[in-house]
């Protein structure tokens, strides 16, 4: 049986049944009831007006009442609409193979990893490249013909350094 099958009696006296059987968050785990606040109690004016239109509500729906529990929740401030999108890879036809031994968001830090880099490889072309969509310096070491080459070369710097290119990856360029 479908709800659209059910009388509308049945379904009444169903939502009548469930209604009862439901407590607040305050009456849980109590079984009594608790109190009105104080201003509820002493009505005045205005209030005494709604308790009167919910006391007629009261007796029409058999003595239930529903009542809202209030749950406070952070403000979450979402970004501006597309302050950052990901940007479309556009992989050269021919392009050049270089190891990237990092990704730095401050000056500092990637003329740290230039100069280490220099200082370690200075067979090699090193280059701090800045790209402005991301607002990032990338620190990158040699421009090699193919992957494989490039691989080696990563390889070999993980194993001569192992601490500061255990996370270098390969990156390609234009030539």
């Amino acid at each position: 049986m479908t709800l659209q099958d059910m009388p509308f009696l049945t379904m009444c006296v169903i939502l009548a049944t469930i209604a009862s059987a439901c407590v607040s968050s305050e009456e849980a785990g109590s079984g009594k009831k608790v109190s009105e606040p104080e201003s509820a109690q002493t009505p005045s004016g205005a209030q005494s007006d709604s308790l009167a239109r919910l006391d007629s509500l009261r007796s029409k729906r058999g003595g239930f009442t529903s009542k809202q529990d209030t749950v406070l929740a952070a403000v979450v401030k979402k970004s501006r609409s597309g302050s950052r999108s990901i940007k479309p890879i556009e992989r050269p036809a021919n392009p050049a193979y270089t190891v990237q031994v990092g990704a730095f968001a401050r000056t500092k830090y990637s003329l740290q990893a230039h100069k280490q880099a220099k200082e370690r490889f200075p067979e090699f072309p090193i280059i701090n490249y800045f790209e402005p969509y991301d607002k990032l310096y990338r620190v990158r070491v040699g421009k090699f013909d193919t992957r494989a080459q490039a691989d080696s070369m990563r390889k070999a710097m993980v194993k001569q350094y192992p601490q500061d290119y255990s996370e270098a990856w390969i990156n390609y360029m234009s030539k």
